[in-house]
């Protein structure tokens, strides 16, 4: 009878440890559209940060959250003293690198205001939140499109 539970108590651990194995996890790589290496840094700091978060980080993973970035706008006020305002779009798209299927993907624009044009863009840039409800959404209808088809 002891033999018979610690038979069992092993497989139940096993199991449990191949489930929690198997799970997304997902890794950044380099956004698209940026010139700046501060904005780049900042971006994928941000983007790793809303991973952790959402428990699907990873330094290396068959899936990648891509992002690309267009600039829609440039503008400068006509105040005094002039205030540079620039509208970026962001994309993003979790894939798996192994089939190229796209597991989910968001877009949303943010807006930068500073007094000059560099720093206007870094302030549209730092608005995406590790914490945005967007982000959050797009992890989990990843994780979710995991569940269904690939585990």
């Amino acid at each position: 009878m002891r033999r018979f539970f610690t038979v069992l108590l092993l497989t139940l651990s096993a199991a449990a440890y191949i489930h929690a194995q198997e799970r997304l996890t997902v890794s950044v790589t380099v956004p698209d559209g940026i010139s700046s290496e501060n904005a780049v840094t900042t971006l994928t700091s941000n983007l790793k940060q809303a991973l952790v978060l959402n428990d699907a980080a990873a330094d290396n993973s068959r899936f990648v959250l891509q992002t690309k970035i267009a600039e829609l706008s440039k503008d400068v006020t006509s105040t005094a003293p002039p205030m540079f305002v620039t509208e970026l779009e962001i994309s993003l798209f979790i894939t798996d690198t192994a089939s190229g299927d796209i597991l989910s993907q968001t877009s949303f624009t943010v807006k930068g205001i500073d007094d000059n044009e560099q720093a206007s863009y870094m302030d549209a840039v730092k608005k995406v939140k590790a914490r945005d409800p967007k982000l959050r959404a797009l992890i989990n209808q990843a994780k979710e499109y995991f569940d269904e088809h690939i585990y």
